[in-house]
């Protein structure tokens, strides 16, 4: 299981946050597959065991990739297991995922790009600042962000610097070397658009992507980034124990002043 320290100490010191974030990713709730049921309760037994952590994690986000097809009878299927987390929810927009029946059933606030069909906005109400990212293309399942996008993150990230901030988006913007598609966006252009957006801001303490399936992290220029496993045992790549091959697995991203974000791979139902 991988742990280790996030950003450097020079990027963090200024802050005195403390935070706990459950991440799970890649659920891709399926209702008319053979092995949704499997799925079903694979979300479900993380759900449970993020409900009896000790402390209880601050906020639990979703990266994407809740559904498998973007039926509205998915989404209700997965609010209906999600809507048990004892802490509060948000979302992010896979390219699983249909945008419209997302919002509907997962409605947020303070999103970035009111009146466009984004899935980003920012969550203010923490010791550390969450903004989500919407990574999606229309035509493929690789990632874009293009310079609306690109352009709004920007005014979030200058509105306020005064706490650390965290990212969250659905495709990793670094070179995945396990994968077989090491890159997950659509150009190099669109990672680099990124990746200038989030070195102007030294309070980006992280972020945290899914979509790779896997367990793997790299960085965006001085920004640390990991990808978390897919929820769904079925679709998860890369090796792991024996003892968690058949066993859901998601992150707790733990954050405090003087080692940044520290996480843990954990498999749900096993303590």
């Amino acid at each position: 299981m991988r742990e280790g320290g996030f950003p450097s100490a020079s990027r963090c010191l200024l802050y005195t946050a403390t935070m706990i974030i459950a991440q799970i990713s890649d659920t891709h709730i399926d209702l008319e597959n053979p092995l949704g049921v499997d799925r079903i309760r694979n979300l479900k037994q993380c759900v449970d065991d993020i409900n009896g952590l000790d402390p209880l994690p601050d906020v639990v986000v979703h990266t994407g990739d809740l559904t498998n097809t973007g039926k509205p009878a998915e989404y209700a299927e997965a609010n209906r297991i999600l809507s048990d987390l004892r802490p509060p929810l948000y979302v992010t927009a896979g390219n699983r995922d249909e945008r419209t029946a997302l919002r509907a059933a997962f409605p947020a606030y303070r999103y970035l790009l009111p009146e466009s069909h984004f899935v980003q906005y920012r969550v203010d109400e923490f010791p550390v600042r969450l903004i989500i990212l919407d990574t999606l293309t229309e035509d493929t399942n690789k990632g874009d962000f293009c310079a609306i996008r690109a352009d709004s993150l920007s005014v979030a990230l200058a509105d306020d610097v005064s706490k650390p901030t965290a990212i969250f988006m659905h495709h990793p913007p670094f070179e995945v070397v396990e994968s077989t598609y090491p890159i997950q966006f659509e150009s190099q252009e669109a990672m680099a658009r990124l990746s200038a957006v989030l070195n102007r801001h030294g309070h980006v303490v992280g972020a945290f992507c899914g979509h790779t399936h896997r367990d793997t992290a790299g960085r965006v220029g001085d920004v640390p980034v990991s990808s978390t496993p897919s929820v769904a045992v079925d679709l998860r790549l890369g090796d792991y124990p024996d003892a968690v091959r058949s066993v859901p697995l998601y992150q707790v991203h733990r954050y405090d002043a003087a080692q940044g974000f520290v996480s843990e791979l954990r498999p749900a139902g096993l303590n």
